[in-house]
This record gives C-alpha cells, structure tokens and sequence, in this order.
C-alpha cells in the first residue's frame, strides 16, 4: 500500500520585491579602500515570506540570507532584518558592523545609522544604505514581476 501523497503548499503570491544597487555616491561617503564595482543594472529578489535577512552567505556558519550582499565585504554576515505585515515594511538593525542607514530617494544620503535592535517602519521612496556600496529599495512587484512567478 502506497502513502497518500503530501499536498503541495500554496503558491506564494509575489507583492514585494527588493531592488540592490551598487551605489556609489554611498561608496564615496563610505571611503572604503576597495574599489566600487560597476553600478550596472539592480539586482531584483523577490520578497516571498515576512522576514528576510540581509547579510553576506557563510557556509561554515550556515548564513544564507535572503538578500544576499555577499560581495559587499562591508555588509555583515546577519547585517539586518526586513519584516513585513503584509502592507508595510520595518527594517532593523542586527548589530551590524557598519550600521544600517534610512533616506528618502530624494534627499541627501543618510548620516545617523539607525540603533540596533529598533524597527523602523519604510516609507515610501526610503533606501537603505548597507556597507560599503550596497542600497537597497523595497518596492510593490511589477505586473511583469509577478508574471514570470511560477
């Protein structure tokens, strides 16, 4: 006699997504020794559960973040945490080495990293500025995003 088949879970509906930009006007305020590589096109991940790491991969201490700034060296291994309700985003600040920073798309680059351990709620237009050339936007799946999700 066979076992019944275990059902499949839900597809997961894709609304979110994060953007990840090589940005360097945050590089040059950084003044980080290395090199900026080539701004290039973001990298887009898609936001699928309601808490996702940013960090760098390490193997050996099983770290495999959602978003991935793994070539960033100045991105700590459990740099932050993006939470989610459904409808809006927090970041927080995992006691990173180089701080996580919030600004408005709009304004200067942001000079006071938020305090470890406090959630701060994304507002429309915020970037997150992560080690030494890494920002991120969290932004609403496209129609073409969600699309191409089987």
């Amino acid at each position: 006699m066979t076992p019944d088949p275990v059902p499949l879970a839900p597809p997961v509906t894709l609304e979110w997504v994060v953007e990840a930009w090589v940005d360097p006007d945050w590089h040059g305020e950084q003044r980080d020794a290395e090199p900026c590589p080539s701004p290039g096109l973001p990298r887009v991940v898609p936001l699928t559960v309601r808490s996702v790491l940013i960090g760098r991969t390490s193997r050996s201490r099983n770290i495999h973040p959602e978003v991935d700034c793994s070539p960033d060296n100045g991105v700590s291994r459990r740099h932050a945490q993006l939470s989610t309700d459904g409808s809006r985003w927090w970041i927080e600040d995992l006691q990173s080495s180089n701080g996580t920073y919030v600004g408005q798309d709009s304004g200067p680059l942001p000079t006071t990293p938020l305090t470890p351990g406090t959630r701060q709620e994304l507002r429309e237009g915020d970037r997150i500025y992560v080690g030494a050339w890494t920002r991120l936007v969290v932004r609403r799946a496209t129609e073409e995003e969600k699309a191409g999700q089987a």
